[in-house]
């Protein structure tokens, strides 16, 4: 059955592997594309892991896994399972969607064609801007390498968000309005403003590193979300303990602004906190404090949750070594 076209009923489709801030903020820019945003809708298409392999090589992220975490975004409306890899006119007119959008970047399929040639040529095509400094090939590198690059990160101002990226990816579920509170460090530092009044309701802390943050991690903070629906669930994102020497300990793989910009994009997250004090619980009305990296905590029964964690994705990466080097090689990532 074909739908009426609605300029409003946006698609994008895509891999959605290793699905990190550069993908979130893509799918926040496409929202933003539909004229009338107290109406527009956001249908994700996934490609599954046959396809991938065919076009492009194994996914990190198995199909479900893509599927859920898609799913778990706030500007997410609906996902479409087992999208076409060439995107292909029928489809969205099945779904009633006028236009795809896609980042500034070329993809194509196995013969080397452009994914997007004949949404192009039909005017069905709008394009958003690539984020900038982030990539699965680049995520990948640096499990291959064992290196994070975050002094340079920091040297270059990449490796905490700005106020302005904050504040973009605090917007809720239409892609314009306010929602997410940012802090820093303390509840008295606010550097985005949110929606709601901090006093209006008790909120649950979550502390973490969320690093690789991945569907596991969003199962979770539905599961509290679900847990306490008369609460406010707010994110503190931490950082790893000092090493004994004082210095800091660089095991995280990702970066605070890239974990932090992923919580957010989170559609079960009120709030972020970001490197939180230690005593910082005691100055807001908490019913519940959670770590999240806390191997015993698993709150409620979860089908990602009960097996995925960073340790897994790595070690995946790790099992077909020479595959991911030949591929970023192809790339232009080598390993000395």
């Amino acid at each position: 059955m074909t739908l009426a076209l609605d300029e409003d009923k946006i698609w994008v489709d895509g891999c959605f592997d290793f699905m990190h801030h550069g993908h979130c903020g893509a799918l926040l820019q496409a929202r933003r594309t539909a004229p009338n945003p107290s109406r527009s809708q956001l249908l994700v298409g996934i490609h599954t892991d046959e396809q991938i392999i065919i076009n492009k090589g194994p996914p990190v992220m198995h199909t479900l896994e893509r599927y859920a975490h898609s799913r778990g975004l706030r500007w997410c409306t609906e996902v479409v399972e087992d999208a076409p890899y060439v995107t292909q006119p029928a489809w969205l007119d099945r779904y009633g969607c006028e236009y795809v959008v896609h980042g500034d970047d070329i993809t194509t399929d196995a013969n080397g064609e452009d994914c997007y040639q004949e949404m192009k040529d039909l005017g069905r095509f709008k394009v958003v801007k690539r984020t900038y400094g982030v990539s699965t090939t680049d995520i990948i590198q640096r499990i291959l390498t064992g290196k994070n690059d975050h002094e340079k990160h920091k040297q270059e101002g990449m490796y905490r968000p700005t106020i302005e990226e904050l504040t973009f990816y605090s917007h809720g579920e239409d892609g314009f309005s306010n929602l997410c509170y940012v802090w820093d460090k303390t509840f008295d530092k606010c550097l985005v403003e949110g929606s709601f009044e901090n006093s209006t309701k008790p909120a649950v802390l979550v502390l973490g590193e969320f690093d690789l943050f991945h569907v596991g991690h969003i199962e979770q903070l539905r599961n509290i979300h679900e847990f306490n629906p008369e609460c406010r669930i707010i994110v503190g994102l931490t950082e790893p303990p000092q090493n004994k020497d004082n210095t800091n300990n660089e095991s995280c793989i990702m970066t605070i602004k890239e974990r932090a910009l992923s919580i957010l994009s989170c559609r079960y997250v009120d709030g972020l906190i970001l490197t939180p004090l230690d005593d910082v619980a005691s100055s807001i009305d908490l019913k519940s404090i959670n770590h999240i990296d806390d191997p015993q905590f698993v709150l409620g029964k979860g089908s990602f949750s009960d097996y995925l964690t960073k340790e897994v994705i790595v070690g995946r990466i790790q099992e077909q070594r020479d595959l991911y080097v030949a591929r970023n090689k192809s790339k232009g990532m080598f390993i000395e």
